[in-house]
């Protein structure tokens, strides 16, 4: 994890290439270990109550411990909804500029709208931005 406090204040941390709320990803964590650990401890515990062989139940106590997992990513889904809000009538082209060059500097470029499948055209149609593809907006976000 590398803070970057000058950048983004209130305990923001960028982990795994997004920004997030430090005590949020603490608690987040400790809440999925103890759901990990009670199921995979308690459905040992479970199984093993009704199965004579205790490999099975320490095998089968894995799947519960899962089990517990996914019911931790519920709970903590609910507890700590997405703070991102998404608004399609931005009229700040410096993101989309950003994003436009990261993908052409990468090794296949930007590439070609033609060769684009037809739901890619589509997708960027609906989202407003086929002229940035399409070679008919320059690097300002003005029109050629």
């Amino acid at each position: 994890m590398k803070s970057f406090r000058h950048n983004a204040p209130h305990g923001y941390l960028f982990v795994w290439g997004d920004t997030v709320v430090g005590a949020r990803l603490a608690i987040s964590v400790a809440v999925g270990i103890a759901f990990a650990l009670i199921g995979l401890y308690g459905g040992r515990a479970a199984i093993a109550a009704f199965v004579a062989d205790p490999d099975l139940a320490k095998a089968w106590s894995l799947v519960t411990g899962l089990i517990g997992c996914v019911i931790a990513g519920v709970v903590l889904s609910w507890l700590f909804p997405p703070a991102r809000r998404v608004t399609e009538d931005s009229q700040d082209v410096s993101r989309v500029q950003e994003a436009v060059a990261e993908i052409e500097a990468q090794p296949l470029g930007l590439g070609d709208l033609k060769d684009a499948s037809a739901t890619s055209r589509q997708e960027l149609a609906e989202a407003g931005l086929t002229e940035w593809f399409d070679g008919t907006l320059g690097q300002g976000g003005d029109r050629k």
